[in-house]
């Protein structure tokens, strides 16, 4: 396909995209700015800021060819009491009567009619004077506070958070990312307070003795979402002429981390781009953190605005391993978008996904590129690959894509902003760019940053690009293949069979639905890339395809010329599939990975194949007793990632088992993780890596949940007798398995839990002493006789039963022995129907339904409308039973067989002692 008929293509699909636009909700187009002139005026004195003032003078353009007689903009909760129109020269063309002015609330609209028509190809500037609310629910221009520790005093601050249509919140404005402008800003503000915003500060000006006016210096041309300021008290760290962070001035020591990534993530991106950040239009970069946030971040152009955690590191609270790999991956994902999404921006809120796909996949990419000992490139498929495989196999998903009049209403926005446009996308991006390799990759993003600059994109302008550096041997139709991911949902998976003696391998493609009946369409068929390897041949890591399965194809065939043992298809998992093997070709498989050094199978594939193998017993393709027998090679596995894949699995099965079959699964689970166990144990070192810390973790948690390797007492031990405090990285979940190990652990745990003031710590160590076993005592005199919030005493349920499976039908019965007690300490009945209905997942047993049944049938009036909740968990608990009945017969007995070998040889065991200790007591 020659680059002219992509081109057409492309411009055919604009311009149907465009002839779709909805009228209602999106602004007409006959008006575009191009400058707003902003004045805010805020925090009059110093108690909670509630109102502003704001003045904004907006330069505009008529454009086409007709004449206008109303201008339509945003304007939303805002009380406007002046309104004026100017010519080009400055000239009055009318003040506008206010009662004129037509309010829309579904659309957010304001109409400004007027009474000398606006001509076509002429410049004009409408102004406004109008008040606004500085908001609590972080949305628009909204307030945060923090208690200062030195002096136990309350601060205030006002910040924004204009994304997504929340600069209407602020001020009259065009509020559609394609109608970008300038923007020039005051802000008002009283002396002890400093103003932030987008750009550099220019000049301070008095008005009084006690109110400043700070100016800033102009924008690039950029949408209203990314507009940005805040007032506060904070300290720099850093030269403001390049780059600073910003923080409340308790905070300034514990800003060197985040100051370091961010000169790292700024200089590489503008490497890795060529287009260094102080050349995009705007030359300040500010990192500024808060207490109160709806985000870990927000990429607004010039001032970009963290929650507190990713930007504050404390020694012995927040410092760690996992602290830190989360700061570097939002402060690489956040400043990405100074180049994604503020410098080059989608269109339409139907194409988010061009910002944030490239966002997340930079997030795990540049952070692997600067801090490679996280191996966030191998966690990649496990956190963000198979989590999103198990939205987009469902009914409820999404194309990366919508069309443009699908998404108009705010709700509708609202939709788009899911982990489609996020995970799925950042693994598409990955998926091309291994595919057409990394070098025409980055040339291609390079051009396509360079050319739509400071513009506005559709997919098929960042698809031009991809196709213009494709390898051109590869035979592939691009259009096909490049939509076939973004704007159709689900993904495919390989039907791979081996014929003739193993010479011969069959592949074929289907959608994977979790649900066939849900509704979802299974018969959609994708442009699937062929990678693979054998043991005739290994190479694990050549990712470009060998062939693309193209939807018009039924079968693709593959021939050997010697029989193959194993074959491995979608090598490092790299392209968007799942991979189902027929037996013979999974036995071989499990022949490779239970062999020295797992034959080389790199560990994403072994994720992959354990990750596959769980869903497919999910849809009941293969049986669990086969799933967990294919597992027994994780006995010599030590590696985080694929045991990660383990975990995140393992617990749709571990919840369903009985308290009788969990003896039988807590073999199997020691059996399984001797080497891990073996290699990692309890302890921690100095020369732990940040995979060592994170798989020690999971490890732990899981050993000590289900009591198996004798974990609960080997932590008390370490706890008991060490003097060392263990790192942030541990502390709940060894204090956890302490907690539940004695009363004496309890008992310490609940000491520090007493004497802590910080919040996060005090929260973590709540939730860690409610692991206890002694559930009795805790609920009683910690969560019934306890102080604690509601949200907290109900946390500290839930972990009582989720830390000791074994103990769920014990909870619940001295629970609902007198459900008064615990309604009347809620003071909501809402909240105790929730308690039952979050327990009742975990039920098992009939046994455990008829309870749950009966204490239904005694209690539900006293619930009113929560009564909903209480029938719904009925509904919940048969649910579940048949899903064990259906799913899990053959685990069942296959646990018991493999473990009934290991009770007999225990038992003779224990018959050869008897009888040596009867010979000793018998020796004269």
């Amino acid at each position: 396909m020659s680059s002219s008929i992509f081109r057409a293509f492309w411009l055919l699909c604009l311009l149907l995209i465009c002839v779709t636009n909805a009228a209602d909700y999106r602004l007409e187009g006959s008006v575009v700015p191009s400058h707003y002139n902003l004045t805010i005026g805020v925090l009059r004195n110093s108690a909670e800021p509630t109102i502003f003032d704001g003045e904004v003078s907006i330069t505009l353009r008529v454009v086409g060819t007709l004449e206008v007689q109303q201008i339509i903009l945003h304007a939303d909760t805002l009380d406007i009491t002046e309104c004026w129109l100017l010519d080009a020269a400055g000239a009055q063309v009318e003040a506008i009567d206010i009662s004129r002015l037509i309010y829309e609330a579904a659309t957010q609209q304001v109409r400004v009619p007027l009474t000398q028509a606006a001509q076509p190809g002429r410049n004009y500037t409408l102004g406004f004077k109008y008040t606004g609310h500085i908001r609590t629910d972080m949305a628009g221009f909204f307030s945060a506070n923090y208690v200062e520790r030195n002096t136990n005093v309350t601060k205030w601050l006002a910040l924004t958070q204009m994304q997504r249509i929340n600069a209407r919140l602020v001020l009259p404005c065009f509020d559609e990312p394609a109608m970008k402008a300038q923007f020039q800003l005051q802000i008002v503000r009283p002396n002890g307070y400093q103003s932030i915003a987008n750009t550099k500060l220019k000049e301070t000006t008095a008005i009084s003795q006690d109110r400043f006016v700070d100016h800033f210096e102009e924008t690039p041309v950029m949408s209203t979402y990314l507009l940005a300021f805040m007032v506060a008290n904070y300290s720099a760290r850093g030269n403001v002429s390049e780059f600073v962070v910003l923080t409340r001035p308790e905070f300034y020591d514990n800003t060197e981390f985040s100051y370091h990534v961010g000169q790292q993530v700024v200089s590489a991106y503008g490497e890795l781009f060529q287009s260094p950040y102080a050349e995009l239009g705007n030359d300040v970069l500010q990192y500024a953190s808060s207490p109160r946030f709806p985000h870990n971040g927000m990429e607004n152009w010039g001032l970009i605005i963290y929650s507190d955690d990713v930007l504050i590191q404390e020694p012995g609270y927040s410092d760690d391993w996992s602290d830190k790999e989360f700061a570097i991956r939002i402060i690489a994902h956040e400043t990405s978008h100074m180049w994604f999404g503020d410098s080059v921006t989608f269109s339409w809120w139907s194409y988010f996904w061009l910002n944030e796909a490239f966002a997340r996949y930079y997030e795990y990419f540049m952070a692997h590129q600067l801090y490679p000992e996280y191996h966030l490139d191998e966690q990649f498929v496990v956190r963000q690959m198979q989590l999103i495989f198990g939205t987009d196999a469902r009914n409820g998903t999404q194309p990366m894509t919508s069309p443009e009049s699908e998404i108009q209403t705010p709700s509708q926005i609202s939709y788009k902003f899911s982990g489609i446009a996020y995970a799925k996308g950042a693994c598409i991006v990955r998926m091309w760019r291994n595919l057409m390799g990394a070098q025409n990759f980055d040339t291609a993003i390079r051009s396509y940053l360079q050319q739509y600059h400071l513009s506005n994109t559709v997919p098929y302008n960042l698809f031009y690009h991809l196709f213009e550096h494709w390898p051109k041997n590869q035979d592939v139709d691009l259009v096909d293949f490049l939509t076939d991911y973004t704007e159709q949902v689900g993904y495919p998976m390989l039907i791979v069979k081996a014929l003739q003696g193993n010479k011969v391998v069959t592949v074929e493609q289907s959608r994977f639905l979790l649900n066939k009946d849900d509704g979802s369409n299974a018969t959609l068929k994708y442009t699937v890339p062929i990678t693979f390897t054998t043991n005739l041949e290994r190479d694990f890591y050549n990712l470009t395809p060998y062939k693309y399965l193209h939807k018009t194809v039924n079968v693709l065939w593959l021939d050997f010329t010697s029989p193959i043992d194993w074959i491995l298809f979608n090598l490092r998992q790299s392209n968007y599939q799942r991979v189902f093997y027929d037996d013979t070709l999974r036995e071989g498989l499990l022949l490779a990975i239970s062999a020295t050094n797992h034959s080389g199978i790199p560990v994403e594939n072994r994720a992959q194949i354990i990750d596959d193998l769980f869903n497919f017993a999910q849809v009941q393709y293969v049986d669990y007793a086969d799933v967990f027998r294919f597992l027994e090679y994780l006995a010599k596995e030590v590696e985080y990632v694929p045991w990660y894949a383990v975990y995140e699995n393992l617990n749709t099965v571990a919840r369903r088992l009985t308290p009788e079959q969990l003896s039988d699964f807590r073999i199997y689970l020691s059996s399984i993780t001797a080497a891990v166990f073996e290699k990692l144990g309890v302890g921690w070192s100095a020369q732990d890596t940040p995979l060592d810390v994170a798989n020690r973790n999971k490890l732990i948690k899981w050993l000590c949940r289900y009591q198996a390797s004798n974990c609960r007492p080997k932590v008390n031990v370490q706890f008991v007798t060490g003097h060392e405090v263990p790192s942030p990285d541990y502390r709940e979940t060894f204090y956890c398995a302490a907690s539940g190990a004695d009363y004496n652990s309890y008992t310490m745990v609940w000491g520090q839990y007493y004497l802590e003031n910080r919040t996060s710590e005090k929260n973590m160590l709540w939730a860690a002493i409610s692991c206890t076993r002694d559930y009795e005592t805790h609920y009683h005199k910690m969560i019934i006789s306890g102080t604690e919030s509601v949200e907290q005493k109900k946390i500290g349920i839930a972990r009582m039963y989720e830390e000791n499976p074994d103990l769920v039908q014990a909870i619940f019965e001295m629970i609902t022995e007198n459900i008064m007690e615990l309604a009347y300490n809620f003071q909501s009945w809402s909240d105790t129907a929730e308690v039952i209905n979050d327990m009742a997942e975990y039920f098992t047993t009939r046994e455990q339904q008829q309870l749950l049944k009966e204490f239904y049938d005694s209690n539900h009036q006293f619930f009113g409308e929560s009564e909903a909740l209480l029938s719904k968990s009925l509904v919940t608990v048969e649910n579940n039973l048949n899903w064990a009945q259906t799913h899990l017969e053959g685990l069942v007995k296959y646990l018991a067989d493999r473990n009934g070998s290991s009770c007999l040889g225990a038992t003779s065991l224990v018959v050869v002692l008897l009888l040596a200790v009867g010979s000793m007591l018998a020796w004269p």
